[in-house]
C-alpha cells in the first residue's frame, strides 16, 4: 500500500515532464483513433456505393461473359423473359431484380467525342435495386420511359451538355457492325459514385436492345436482397439454374469489388503499422520518463533501500508511476479521439480538393465520413495501460538495482 501511495504521489513531481509524456501518448492515441475511423469509413462508404450504384447485392451472368465483363462484349448474353424473372423472384430473400445491358460507345455532342459506358435498363426494375433515382439534379428517372437518356453531372460538364440537348452514341452491334443512337438528355444525376457521374449513360433497355441487335438479351441481372444474407442466396439460385439447365451463375457483389476489398486488406496492414508507431511512441516516452526519474532520485532510492525497502517494492513504485501516466495519457487520448471521430461522423473529411479518387479504385465523390468503433477505444486504452506497465519494468529495475551506499553518495 505504501508503494502505491508513493508511486501516485510521484506523479505530482516533475509535472512538466509528466504532462509532456501524457500529451505525447494522448496525441498518438488520437492519431490512431482518427485514422482508424477514416479508414473504416472509407471501406464502408466504398462498399455501399458499389452496391447502391453499380452491382446490387448479387449479379447473374454467363460465366464466359463474367470473365470478360470489363471488355463489355455482346457475347454470351442472357435471354431475358418472364420465366427467368419468375424463377429468380421466387428465391427467398430476393427483393429486387434489374436486367441490364452494358455496352461501350462513343458519345458525340456535335463537336467532341469521348468513350463512355452505356447502360440499358428498365426504370421500374432498376429503382428496386439501385438508389440512383434519389440523386437527380435535373429531370427524373421517368425520362427513360419517354425514350430519353440520363447522364452524370461530370460527363455533362466535360461534354458541355445540358438538359434537353441531343447526343449521338456510336455503338458496335452484336454482328460487329456500327450503329448510332440519337437521343435527347432527359435527366442529369450527381450520385455518390464517380463512375456514374463521369462515364455512364442510362438508356431505355428496349432502345439499346434494338440498336445493338440483341433481341431480348441482357448482359447481366442485378439483384437486391434482404440485408446481410446475399451469400446464402447464391447457392439456391445456382441450384435452380442447374435444374433448368441454364448456363448462368450468380456472383456476389464482392467479386466485382475486388479492388476495394484489396484496399481494405491494405487498410488493415496500415492500421497495424500505425498501431506499432503509437505503441513505440508510448514506450519511448515512458522509458525516458522512468530513466530520468531514476537519475533524479538516486539518493532517495538509496535511502529507501537502506531503510529496508526491497528492490521489487521500489520497482513497483516506478511501475505505479508509469501506470498513472499511461492511464492519464490513455484517457486524454480517448477524449481527443472521441472529439475527432465525432467530427468525422458528423461533417466528414473533404477529399474532392485532392483530385479524383476513382482513379485509385475508391468509388467516393467528395467526402469520407468516419464511423464509430467503441471497441477500438477500449482496445487502445487497455493496450496503452499494459504497454505502460511493461515498458517501465526494465528502467525501474535498473534504478532500483543500485547499491544503497553508492546511491546515497551518488557514486
Amino acid at each position: 500500500m505504501f508503494s502505491i501511495r508513493l508511486g501516485l504521489k510521484n506523479l505530482s513531481r516533475q509535472k512538466r515532464r509528466n504532462f509532456i509524456t501524457i500529451f505525447v501518448i494522448a496525441f498518438s492515441f488520437f492519431g490512431y483513433l482518427f485514422t482508424e475511423s477514416i479508414m473504416n469509413g472509407l471501406e464502408e462508404m466504398s462498399f455501399e456505393n458499389i452496391r447502391n450504384f453499380e452491382t446490387g447485392d448479387i449479379q447473374i451472368a454467363h460465366p464466359d461473359y463474367w470473365e470478360e465483363r470489363d471488355e463489355l462484349t455482346l457475347k454470351d448474353l442472357i435471354s431475358w423473359d418472364d420465366g427467368l424473372r419468375e424463377m429468380i423472384s421466387q428465391t427467398p430473400g430476393v427483393t429486387g431484380i434489374s436486367p441490364e445491358l452494358r455496352f461501350s460507345a462513343n458519345l458525340n455532342n456535335g463537336i467532341d467525342e469521348m468513350g463512355i459506358i452505356g447502360l440499358g435498363i428498365v426504370p421500374e426494375d432498376y429503382n428496386q435495386v439501385f438508389q440512383t433515382q434519389d440523386f437527380f439534379i435535373e429531370g427524373s428517372m421517368s425520362a427513360l420511359g419517354e425514350n430519353k437518356a440520363v447522364i452524370g453531372e461530370k460527363l455533362a460538364e466535360l461534354m458541355d451538355l445540358k438538359l434537353d440537348d441531343y447526343i449521338i452514341l456510336l455503338v458496335r452491334t452484336k454482328e460487329d457492325t456500327f450503329n448510332t443512337i440519337d437521343i435527347e438528355i432527359g435527366g442529369i444525376i450527381r450520385t455518390l459514385n464517380p463512375m456514374m457521374n463521369s462515364r455512364t449513360v442510362l438508356l431505355p433497355l428496349s432502345t439499346v436492345q434494338q440498336s445493338l441487335n440483341v433481341e431480348n438479351s441482357v448482359t447481366m441481372i442485378s439483384l437486391k436482397t434482404t440485408p446481410m444474407i446475399e451469400e446464402n442466396i447464391i447457392q439456391p439460385l445456382e441450384d435452380n439454374f442447374q435444374e433448368k439447365e441454364l448456363p448462368i451463375r450468380a456472383y456476389s457483389w464482392r467479386e466485382l469489388a475486388a479492388n476495394v476489398i484489396a484496399l481494405s486488406t491494405t487498410k488493415k496492414s496500415g492500421i497495424g503499422a500505425i498501431m506499432s508507431v503509437v505503441l513505440l511512441i508510448g514506450m519511448v516516452g515512458i522509458v525516458n520518463n522512468i530513466i530520468l526519474s531514476g537519475l533524479e532520485r538516486t539518493s532517495e532510492i538509496g535511502m529507501m533501500k537502506a531503510l529496508g525497502m526491497k528492490e521489487w517494492e521500489i520497482v513497483f513504485v516506478f511501475m505505479i508511476e508509469a501506470l498513472g501516466i499511461g492511464v492519464l495519457g490513455g484517457l486524454a487520448g480517448c477524449l481527443l479521439g472521441y472529439i475527432g471521430v465525432r467530427w468525422l461522423v458528423r461533417n466528414g473529411f473533404y477529399i474532392a480538393s485532392f483530385g479524383d479518387w476513382s482513379q485509385y479504385g475508391i468509388p467516393i465523390v467528395d467526402r469520407i465520413y468516419g464511423v464509430w468503433n467503441t471497441q477500438a477505444f477500449a482496445y487502445i486504452f487497455m493496450l496503452g495501460v499494459v504497454v505502460a506497465i511493461l515498458s517501465s519494468i526494465l528502467p525501474a529495475y535498473w534504478a532500483a538495482h543500485k547499491d544503497p551506499v553508492e546511491a546515497i553518495y551518488h557514486r
